[in-house]
């Protein structure tokens, strides 16, 4: 993924790092939570959380830095951390949950 000069110079081309993309294997639950109608979704959530803690990470020092900020501009928010971190967790749950859908294989 761009190598050389190119790759560094490059906008939005960064090497791959696994930490940023977490993956659990899909759990027995999840197919049986769907046949029955129910939803696994905060279930795998909780599993997957543990998987962001670089993003989560980011998003308490974010929180910890806007304390002492908001007094002084009150229009500082932590907005893109935490946007970064949910969307961490989503693309963790989502995967799993698709691919267990009828139609899906």
């Amino acid at each position: 993924m761009g190598g050389g000069i190119a790759g560094w110079l490059t906008p939005g081309w960064t090497l791959y790092d696994k930490s940023l993309a977490p993956h659990v294997a899909t759990p027995g639950y999840v197919s049986t939570m769907l046949k029955e109608g129910e939803d696994p979704k905060p279930l795998l959530l909780e599993e997957c959380k543990p998987h962001c803690k670089a993003w989560k990470e980011k998003l308490e020092r974010c929180e910890t830095q806007l304390e002492k900020i908001i007094k002084i501009n009150p229009t500082k928010t932590c907005l893109y951390p935490m946007r970064d971190y949910v969307t961490c967790v989503e693309a963790c749950v989502q995967p799993v949950i698709h691919n267990e859908l009828k139609g899906t294989h």
